[in-house]
């Protein structure tokens, strides 16, 4: 394994928007490669421009640094710098409250990614992403952590500080309950009960926190039995969601390493993820009509019947009126439904996706229970999907949601 300090330019994602898998804006790699040497990682790809990226780890030691310029330059103030170049000393509460308040909406930041974990095991040396948590104290900006590695407990202090300022929601990575087949497509990251085990003892220390069990592999991961433990396990941890998701493999280097593996350890499947990934998409997308299951409906029902959450809620976040995030939350509830439970085309999801984009950038401004008909027609919004709105600002939930799941 090779460590490389590098120095980077920029830190956080240009993404336009919020990413609705994970409810975050931007994101950050404080790491250039991954260790953890997960079979199926799409990080090996031509796309990311990354050579020998299960080999050669590039640190960006100067990661820190950057994420704070870059937060400035959002208008964001640091709350340290606060306290010693401004007049907080001498302010009381109410005034400091007002000048906080004059600050941007804040919005959630994902600090690892799916890419490159910020906890593999450089972190146990160069501390980047500890030191990037520091930052984020600093700013009181909410986050989000997508990690295999049970080594997040290390910054647990942290991660309990910001949470009380703003919000912290973490997610472990868990793909497969059978630590044997686990170590030949994942095999140097955490096991999966040190994984559960960590994720039970950041619920328990009052974080927010769940599963992404994704992707899942046709034939060998997507199985009844497997999925079933997969949410047991996260029920017993106390997990409040599970993320279902199913694998890409992009031409080239990483679809030619996975079938390499794949052929040594699992050859009586490779003739099934032949034919299913045959079509040779840039993105690694599947011939969805030969996969053997549809893991993100077949999941649903499993948290339905868990009473766990198939999404990551959209807790309240501070500078952004609450009414318009419940609507924001609901929209994108009727979207997945549309898209992944009922498998519609996704144009048909286009009303609800549009209505979003446009709360979320504050088009409309704060929304009311009184001009919501309004609010409702200007942005295209169906009568049931008003309905659906209604009842859950009235009453927290809606039965009527399930209206937009046909029977097949």
């Amino acid at each position: 394994m090779r460590y490389e300090c590098i120095i980077a330019k920029s830190i956080l994602s240009k993404q336009k928007g919020v990413d609705h898998w994970f409810n975050s804006r931007h994101s950050m790699n404080a790491y250039r490669g991954c260790e953890f040497g997960c079979v199926y990682c799409d990080g090996m790809s031509e796309s990311y421009h990354v050579d020998n990226f299960l080999t050669h780890i590039r640190v960006k030691e100067n990661a820190p640094e950057i994420v704070r310029k870059e937060l400035e330059s959002m208008g964001f103030s640091s709350r340290s710098k606060m306290e010693t170049e401004s007049l907080i000393p001498f302010l009381d509460s109410d005034d400091i409250k007002r000048l906080q308040n004059d600050s941007p909406p804040k919005f959630i930041i994902g600090v690892s990614g799916g890419v490159s974990d910020a906890y593999q095991q450089a972190e146990k040396k160069y501390k980047v992403t500890r030191k990037i948590l520091e930052v984020m104290l600093d700013f009181e900006i909410p986050i989000f952590l997508l990690t295999k590695s049970n080594l997040v407990l290390r910054d647990l202090d942290l991660l309990k500080e910001i949470h009380e300022r703003s919000l912290v929601n973490v997610a472990f990575t868990v793909t497969l309950m059978d630590d044997g087949v686990k170590k030949v497509f994942e095999p140097k990251s955490s096991t999966t009960n040190e994984r559960f085990n960590a994720l039970k003892e950041i619920r328990e220390a009052g974080l927010h926190g769940g599963i992404a069990a994704m992707p899942l592999i046709p034939g060998i991961s997507d199985t009844q039995e497997n999925m079933r433990k997969l949410a047991e396990a996260t029920k017993k941890a106390k997990g409040e969601y599970i993320l279902w998701g199913g694998l890409t493999l992009k031409p080239g280097r990483q679809k030619d390493y996975f079938m390499s593996v794949l052929r040594k350890r699992f050859s009586e499947k490779r003739p099934l993820i032949e034919r299913i990934y045959q079509n040779e998409d840039p993105y690694g997308a599947p011939a969805y009509k030969l996969l053997p299951v549809n893991v993100i409906k077949e999941g649903y029902h499993l948290c339905n019947k868990l009473g766990i959450d198939y999404r990551i809620p959209l807790w309240p976040i501070h500078g952004v009126p609450q009414i318009n995030q419940v609507i924001i939350e609901t929209l994108l509830r009727i979207s997945f439904h549309i898209k992944y439970i009922n498998q519609q085309p996704w144009y048909r999801a286009k009303p609800y996706d549009s209505a979003i984009w446009l709360i979320e950038n504050n088009i409309e401004g704060e929304i009311t229970l009184d001009i919501l008909p309004q609010i409702a027609e200007r942005l295209k919004l169906d009568q049931r999907a008003v309905s659906v709105i209604g009842d859950v600002l009235k009453t927290g939930e809606s039965n009527l949601l399930q209206s937009f799941i046909v029977k097949l």
